[in-house]
């Protein structure tokens, strides 16, 4: 038995990258381009669509094609691993898109737009607010929040430019 035999190399998700044709940065899209090609004689799965040359791939891919018509080809650049836009407006580096393969073909835990949007959750994660009391909390039950505290530090001569009182 052979080592290969023991730990085969996991099965390497395919990356779509769809590009701006003419490019913005020939000198940046050609790097890309090498970088590219180095990746895929190693075996990794990528795909290049030029937006000249393969504008019925542009149509038929549906993530592109919304994001474009949401937000016009300055977006391009796009990455898919899937039909999972990756990376949009840059060019993906090569480390990036050796990781988005090796990790495009391991199941994900979904989540929610809403909870990716709030930040990091679990350990190092902003602490929550332990008591609930904005408004849309007391349409849910909860009692109002206290009032927060009234007054301030003594300024004493100072004038107060936050539109605030003071003694003179």
């Amino acid at each position: 038995m052979t080592a290969a035999d023991e730990d085969p190399a996991p099965e390497q998700a395919p990356l779509d990258i769809f590009l701006p044709s003419p490019p913005p940065d020939h000198e940046a899209q050609e790097e890309f381009l090498d970088a590219a090609a180095e990746l895929a004689l190693k075996g990794q799965p990528i795909t290049v669509y030029l937006q000249d040359e393969d504008a019925w791939a542009f149509e038929e891919c549906e993530p592109v094609r919304a994001l474009m018509e949401s937000a016009g080809p300055s977006v391009l650049p796009v990455t898919l691993v899937g039909l999972d836009i990756v990376v949009s407006s840059v060019y993906p580096t090569s480390s990036q898109m050796q990781r988005f393969a090796d990790q495009g073909g391991a199941p994900r835990e979904r989540r929610s737009a809403a909870a990716s949007a709030c930040g990091p959750v679990g350990e190092g994660a902003a602490p929550m607010p332990r008591k609930a009391g904005g408004f849309a909390a007391q349409l849910m039950g909860a009692a109002p929040s206290p009032d927060l505290p009234t007054g301030g530090p003594d300024i004493g001569a100072r004038r107060n430019l936050m539109g605030g009182h003071s003694d003179q």
